[in-house]
Formats: structure tokens, sequence, C-alpha cells
């Protein structure tokens, strides 16, 4: 007995949307009572051919499914139709599923109605893969089910999600247009506006704010709290605000911008958890003039001496050094430049400069480190002049150290160009020579001497420094190892790890003799390429038809 024939229901093709459930989809009033026989699902398969399968019902109980793709798999086989073609669905005896008709109500998915299309379609990829396909049945209500092909499911889930894609690009448009609006306000607001995290970094600022440092508001953004004018006594007020219980605060602080004195109202409020604050700043340096000149000078000089300035403490130690270096002297120069003879200026110059370029070869460093240990320092040989490149190197060395050291470079080669990879040499003569001058007294001197024996190019660097002790030998060469002997000394401990890795790209080797107190001499053997020869004798021949004409 046929319960309902099936076709598409009524309520379908309903236009989606985010709260579409299963009810809007088509769905197929699709069930047979299981005294049907064989020949009735075929001739219902035939006449509908888009049916997913059909739900088999007894007296208005679910009890399976017929799927269309495994019914026909079935039926398909050798005398399997002529075995259940006149039988009720009842009658056929259950067997394992891989071999079953029909599927039971055990092994077929029902949703209720009202279920999201998202969750059925999660619930569905679950199957098994020989089951991810079969239609699903939908109970509309006690006692009714429908039928839902699985293919408009996902058709259904596709349309969801690029309704979603497209919700989302209209709340980001929103979003925008609701930023654009409020950074019009903040920039139209006299005082200043900032939001800070908790570890004292700028998440923005506002126009005003930046434009009294003659910055854009983007260049605050990662900049240390402090780092314009270390001595703001903003910084302080704002660290202890994240240091506090409070949520909220009201303070006066003093701030030098563009070498002014200003006073400032400063209202904070945390958000994020806490994570971070938003300021203004109000100017009210008009009103404390005139209620400084009411005050006694002992009042004037307590509200003077919160201009004290502190440095913040950096969080990596061998940035610290060369940035209070280069704070310093730019301080000094600002202040007193006009007093000063231009020797004296010098000095400080030098002095920001040489900090400078040690942040750079730190930086360099590791940015070098970081592509040997992930492979991605290359071997790239070239015509390297090694008498001209050494002669450069010895003079950029010796200002940047200092001119307590001197380097004496020997050079015992009997050609100019040799097959090197000139930025690889450039590291390892780098860090030796920068070594030998950091761990050696002032006044002694470092060696360089090069020299080529049996198709290897040989650079031996001299010191007579503190010396490596016996127990670091073995680890010297490894990344962020340091000799024990080293004391206050800064240094990265990548130096050597770089050397090594840069010998190593040359196919060369590198070894060291020391002795405490005494002096430590690395020796560098590289090979040369086969190619020298013909490029060296090249290279005379063209300077001897040059002086020929």
């Amino acid at each position: 007995m046929i319960l309902s024939l099936p076709m598409k229901s009524e309520q379908s093709a309903k236009k989606l949307n985010l709260e579409s459930t299963l009810q809007g989809l088509n769905l197929y009033e699709a069930c047979i009572e299981c005294d049907c026989t064989t020949e009735d699902v075929i001739k219902l398969f035939e006449e509908n051919p888009l049916l997913p399968g059909l739900i088999v019902m007894e007296r208005n109980q679910l009890i399976g499914m017929i799927s269309r793709r495994r019914f026909f798999e079935y039926i398909s086989r050798r005398y399997s139709l002529e075995l259940v073609a006149k039988r009720p669905l009842r009658e056929i005896p259950a067997l394992p599923f891989s071999e079953s008709l029909y599927q039971s109500h055990t092994q077929i998915l029902v949703f209720p109605s009202y279920s999201s299309i998202t969750a059925a379609v999660r619930e569905s990829l679950r199957r098994s893969p020989e089951l991810i396909y079969e239609p699903i049945i939908v109970q509309t209500a006690p006692g009714v089910y429908k039928l839902l092909d699985v293919h408009q499911l996902l058709m259904a889930q596709s349309e969801l999600h690029e309704i979603t894609m497209a919700a989302y690009k209209q709340m980001g448009i929103a979003l925008q247009e609701a930023k654009n609006q409020l950074l019009a306000v903040l920039d139209a607001v006299p005082g200043f506006v900032s939001w800070i995290s908790s570890d004292l970094h700028y998440l923005g600022v506002n126009q005003h704010l930046a434009e009294s440092f003659n910055l854009s508001p983007e260049e605050f953004i990662g900049q240390k709290v402090g780092c314009f004018d270390s001595r703001n006594h903003f910084t302080e007020l704002i660290e202890d605000f994240f240091k506090s219980p409070a949520q909220t605060t009201c303070q006066e602080a003093i701030a030098q911008i563009n070498g002014s004195t200003r006073n400032y109202l400063i209202v904070a409020q945390k958000y994020n958890h806490n994570q971070a604050a938003v300021t203004v700043g109000i100017d009210i340096t008009q009103r404390k003039i005139l209620e400084e000149e009411l005050r006694a000078s002992l009042e004037r000089e307590k509200e003077l001496g919160k201009l004290k300035s502190r440095f913040i403490s950096m969080t990596s130690h061998e940035f610290r050094t060369p940035l209070s270096t280069i704070l310093s002297s730019a301080e000094l120069l600002e202040h007193y430049s006009h007093k000063w003879t231009e020797e004296k200026k010098i000095v400080h110059y030098d002095r920001i400069q040489s900090s400078v370029n040690r942040m750079i070869r730190l930086l360099d460093d590791v940015l070098t480190i970081g592509k040997a240990e992930t492979g991605s320092l290359y071997f790239k040989p070239s015509p390297v002049n090694l008498e001209q490149f050494c002669l450069e190197l010895v003079r950029e060395l010796q200002p940047t150290e200092g001119n307590q050291h001197g380097i004496k470079f020997i050079n015992r080669c009997q050609h100019t160009y040799y097959y090197l990879d000139e930025k690889l040499l450039r590291h390892i003569l780098t860090n030796l020579l920068s070594n030998a001058i950091k761990y050696s007294q002032e006044g002694s001197e470092v060696k360089l001497v090069i020299f080529h024996k049996k198709g290897r190019i040989i650079f031996q660097i001299e010191d007579k420094g503190i010396g490596i002790p016996e127990q670091d030998r073995q680890c010297l060469f490894e990344s962020f190892h340091r000799a024990a002997n080293v004391g206050n000394i800064p240094g990265t401990g990548l130096g050597l790890a770089i050397v090594k890795k840069c010998v190593e790209l040359h196919s060369g080797e590198i070894t060291v003799d020391s002795q405490l107190g005494v002096g430590t001499n690395f020796t560098v053997t590289l090979p040369v390429s086969s190619r020298l020869s013909a490029f060296a004798r090249k290279s005379k021949l063209s300077h001897y038809a040059k002086h020929k004409h």
C-alpha cells in the first residue's frame, strides 16, 4: 500500500537566510507501506526519476528507507529481482547492511524539521563514505516524515555560505565606516587621544597627538610609551595605572612636547579585560601657570621635580646599551650643542653611529643565523678582489670599534681575484675581527693574515685577548653559547655560530688555538673554485694588453 505519491513539498523553494531550517528546503512526500512489493518500488522510481528514495512505513511507524542508488544496485544483481519482485518488503529476509534492499530505521538519519541546515550537513558528512550521499529523513510532525536529497542539502549549505560571506563583507564595510567616523571625531578633539597596551606600547593615537611630535599616527603604532621623549611623566602615570586595580583614573601629567613643557589632565579607562587603556590628555598648561604663580617656591620646586626623566627598560639586553647610548648623546646634543665645540659634538655623533652600527650587526646576526637554520643561506661564489675586500673591511671595523685597537693586515696571496662568496666571507671576517677587538685589551694589535696554499685560501685572525677556556671550546660554535670568562662584555653568542655556518657553505673548515690570558688564533681554510686560474690568467692578460697599448 502506498501512503503518498512521491512529489516535492509545496512548502519548498523558499528563499534561504541564516535562520533557515530543513523545513525551508525541497522535501519529498515519498512514503510507502512495508506490504508494497519490489515491483511497486520500481514503478515509483521510474515514474519519478528525480526521487532520491522512499520512506518505508508500517501503520504510521517509520521502519526504514529505500535509497534509489542502493535499490537499483541490489536488483541489478543476478537473480535478485526474481527473488523479491512479488514479495512485500516486510517479507524480504534481513541481510547484512551491505547486502540489504533497504536501510532500517537504525541506519538512517532522521532530523526534526526545525533542525538547522548546517547541523544536518555536519551530521550527514560524519557518516561512513558509502552513506554520505544517501537521502535523509525529515520529521515534520508526529508520525509525518519527508525525504531530503543530500545534494539539495549541500547546495543549500553552499548558498548559506555565500550569504554568510556577503554578510561578513557588509559588516566589514559597516565596521570600517564606523571606524572612519570615530577617527574623524577623535581627530577633531583638541586634546591628545591614545590607545595603549598593558605592556606600554601605542596601539594608536589621534591626529592631534601625532602632529605634536611631527609624526603620522601610523608611526606611533607599536612604539614604546615615552620613546619620543623619555622625560614624559605620562609614561609613569600609565605604568602605575595598569599596575593598580582601578578601571579609570584622572590625573595630571607633565610632558615635553617639542622642547616645551606642557601640563595635561589625563583621563584613562581600561578595556579588553584590562589589557589596554584609552587615554585623553587635555592641555591645562595655562591654568597651571596661573596656579604656579600663587604657590610658594618650595611647591614650585616640587612640581618641577616631577620632570626627572627615567629611561624605559628594554626587553632585549643586547639592544638596551646601544639604545641608551643613542638617547643619551641625542639629549646632550639637543640641549648643549650650542655650547660645545665641533670636536665634542663629533664625539657624540660617533657614539650614536657606533651604537647604530652595533644594532645593525646584531639584527644582521639574528637574520643570518635564522636563514642558516632554515636552509635559506646559499653559497654564491663570484670573483672577489681579496686584498681590496679585506682593506675595506679593516677600515670599516676600526672606527666602529674605536681607535684603541689596530688591525694589521698582511696579504701573501699570489693572485688578486678568487672565487668566493663575498657576503658569506664578510660574515666570517667581520665576526672574527670584531670578537678579536672586543675581547682584547685597549691598545693591543689584531692581525689578519691571508695566503694561498694548495688550492685553498687561508685566513688567520690573531689577537692578544682574554683567551677561551678549554671547557668552552667544544661548544664554541653553537648558537647562543658564550665563554665563561666574557664577564660583562656584551654579545649575543651568535657570531661564531654564523662563522661556522658560512665556512661550511664554502666547504671549508675553521680551527681555533687559544690560551687563557694570552690570546686566540682562528684559522679559516676555504677551498678555491677551479675557475680561479682561468679567471686570474684572463685578468693578467687584460692588464698586460691595456698597458701595452
